[in-house]
């Protein structure tokens, strides 16, 4: 194992139907559950979980190139005989070089804390052998990874494991949970915390599995206003005045219109502070919750772009369906603009559109190695998918020659010459630029990364 790969595995006692283990082998990581949901006579959980790790690693270590497809074949290879009456959970992390690939079925998951914040990298929820999660990008110093079973979420909540993961060392993270993990008697939890370090920070961009979800929202209904009804009695108490009252009765009358009118105040203050006092109950209950939308965008803004755009477009849709519920120049209605302000800049880092007008997604590419450096298209392909473009496939370049980045493009599709140029600056040398690809060519771009 590489020095910039320390981790630490735990896992609960096997029971009579359930059983995990947390698995590595050289850069492949691996937790598993097996529950047996009927009583069948098959082979032990033991067995059959062993005999599934055992193939993962013939499959994986026969892979030439490695890359997120061959992975997932690999993957969707081993779980393809499926036992009859065993439910299984499955997670898994191969490190090529910075690159992360991620693999998932059965409700198990992934995070990566990242910078103090906690980020979903995948879910694999509803996956499955013939079509499993998978997810890749690039790693950052002092990422922490965590691969859990679906039973290790259903125990450790994600903030725990957020408090948790505060602690930089994964020996002592899976130490401080052990007696949770063993308290709950469980035989499919299984976790392995890995800490990644590397001298050279990077994106990491993401291909995969989008996270739904439903928000509740409490709908206002005013109550009537008791201020008039006081009014109107006042209104009739001088109606038709009788200017020969005696004293006594003047007096009578004083008093009661000073009651009614201190009690018609004292009523219309108590609406005003109800009234007042829903309206932040409404705020308390849906900035929150945008607010934690907006900075789970930010933190995977660089971890997954597509992550980042599901949660800032989900704390856009609270600001907008409560805004108009805030009385106008309140402060709630301020600071409820001011955050969907940020919210909508945030949204603009992860748009494929460029400020020009120009949507890189309707562009397709084809991503070419014009080094003989192995991984070389890879990178460049998440690189171009993390601004939104349409890479479509990956590999060799006719030699292994080229100098810098050369970018080519059909005719018709000129104009995004001078996006693709800027976009790429960033990370390459830029030596050659041209619009005479072929029209009948498959992909609408060829970018060849040489040396």
């Amino acid at each position: 194992m590489d020095n910039n790969i320390s981790f630490s595995k735990i896992s609960a006692t096997p029971t009579l139907n359930s059983w995990s283990q947390a698995y590595n082998a050289g850069k492949l990581f691996a937790v598993l559950s097996l529950e047996k949901t009927k009583d069948l006579e098959t082979e032990s959980l033991n067995i059959s979980g062993k005999n599934l790790l055992e193939r993962l690693e013939q499959e994986f270590f026969t892979i030439e190139e490695k890359n997120l497809e061959s992975i997932k074949k690999a993957v969707s290879s081993t779980f393809e005989n499926q036992i009859e009456g065993v439910a299984i959970s499955f997670a898994a992390g191969a490190f090529v070089n910075n690159i992360l690939y991620l693999f998932g079925l059965g409700n198990a998951k992934v995070f990566i804390k990242r910078g103090g914040s906690l980020g979903l990298a995948l879910d694999s929820q509803n996956a499955t052998a013939e079509k499993a999660a998978a997810s890749s990008g690039f790693l950052k110093e002092q990422d922490l990874i965590v691969l859990a079973t679906e039973a290790f979420s259903q125990v450790v909540t994600q903030d725990e494991l957020d408090s948790n993961l505060n602690n930089p060392d994964p020996a002592q993270i899976s130490e401080a949970l052990a007696p949770k993990i063993h308290k709950a008697e469980n035989g499919k939890i299984s976790a392995i915390f890995i800490k990644f370090q590397t001298p050279q920070a990077e994106e990491l961009i993401d291909e995969g599995i989008e996270e739904n979800e439903e928000i509740k929202q409490e709908v206002q209904v005013q109550e009537p206003s008791l201020f008039n009804k006081y009014l109107s009695f006042l209104k009739s108490a001088f109606r038709k005045p009788n200017l020969r009252i005696p004293l006594t009765r003047k007096i009578f009358l004083l008093t009661a219109i000073v009651i009614v009118v201190v009690l018609t105040v004292s009523i219309f203050l108590a609406i005003q502070n109800q009234n007042k006092a829903k309206i932040q109950a409404l705020f308390a209950q849906i900035y929150p919750q945008a607010l934690k939308k907006y900075d789970e965008g930010q933190s995977l803004v660089d971890l997954n772009k597509n992550l980042a755009r599901d949660s800032f477009l989900s704390a856009q849709k609270i600001l907008q369906d409560n805004q108009v519920k805030f009385p106008v120049k309140s402060k709630e209605l301020a600071q409820t603009q001011d955050l969907l302000k940020k919210v909508d800049d945030g949204l603009a880092l992860v748009s494929p559109i460029d400020k020009s007008g120009l949507d890189r997604s309707t562009l397709s590419i084809a991503v070419r190695n014009g080094s003989g450096k192995e991984g070389i298209a890879a990178r460049g392909a998440n690189i171009l998918k993390g601004f939104g473009y349409d890479v479509v496939s990956t590999g060799n370049a006719d030699n292994f020659n080229y100098v810098g980045v050369t970018i080519k493009v059909k005719k018709e599709n000129s104009k995004f010459l001078d996006l693709l140029k800027k976009d790429l600056a960033k990370d390459y040398t830029i030596t050659s630029t041209s619009s005479d690809l072929s029209p009948d060519s498959s992909p609408s771009a060829v970018i060849i990364i040489g040396k």
